[in-house]
């Protein structure tokens, strides 16, 4: 019975809401330009569970090697496999949409390969949406601030090796955004799921905390290669 700690990483990401609410209205299709959104660092919640699942197990048998120094900092846990399924929890089709284009954005570092799984029970990372302004902690900041994306892990603190991950793209606030906006938060919080941390504000990364404007970049596939010990 593996020991585990669920994790409610710093990776939430957050709109700051800089235009009337009315701005974000059902007769606005799409937002021009694309907001500016930061992530604020949630206090991470830890507690311990025991689970008997195939993934925890897996997660016991070894301990794994964390680099020290990668271009991109790290939460300080990966997965013991580069071969990993993802359960589509969600119907939104915009979502959806941005779930499938981060999978393949992180599949084409050659480094992980996530493959898609209709079984939930089977799925290392679950990709789902939610209404993340309601129900969630909210940040502790003078203005308010709308949720975008949020991912929680569980991971063996003994092997450092995950266990499962949960990314959640906000629904309400995402669908009147493009898909290339969506793309990148989606890839963002993936990038979470697979050990990942925040960038340095001003380095030129997906994992940056504060206005993203790109993909996956050199730096993150370098530190994606480094903590799976991937040398090409």
């Amino acid at each position: 019975m593996a020991m585990i700690k669920s994790l409610i990483v710093n990776a939430t990401l957050v709109l700051a809401l800089a235009l009337p609410a009315m701005a974000w209205a059902a007769d606005q299709p799409t937002v021009s330009p694309v907001p500016a959104f930061s992530v604020n660092a949630n206090s991470a919640t830890d507690q311990s569970a025991s689970d008997d699942s195939p993934q925890a197990i897996r997660a016991a048998k070894h301990q794994l090697y964390i680099p020290n120094k990668t271009p991109v900092p790290l939460e300080g846990y990966r997965w013991p496999t580069t071969r990993l399924k993802i359960y589509l929890a969600t119907r939104n089709r915009p979502l959806v949409a941005a779930f499938r284009d981060a999978v393949k954005a992180w599949n084409s570092t050659s480094v992980v390969h996530l493959t898609w799984t209709r079984h939930r029970g089977q799925a290392d990372i679950i990709a789902e949406a939610g209404d993340l302004s309601n129900g969630q902690p909210s940040p502790a900041v003078g203005y308010v601030t709308t949720q975008l994306g949020s991912t929680r892990s569980e991971y063996n603190p003994d092997t450092h090796a995950l266990i499962r991950a949960h990314s959640t793209l906000d629904a309400p606030h995402l669908e009147y955004t493009s898909r290339i906006f969506r793309s990148e938060v989606a890839q963002h919080e993936l990038g979470h799921a697979l050990g990942l941390a925040h960038a340095p504000q001003g380095s030129y990364s997906v994992m940056i905390p504060n206005n993203v404007r790109t993909g996956i970049t050199k730096a993150d596939r370098q530190t994606i290669r480094l903590l799976y010990g991937t040398s090409n």
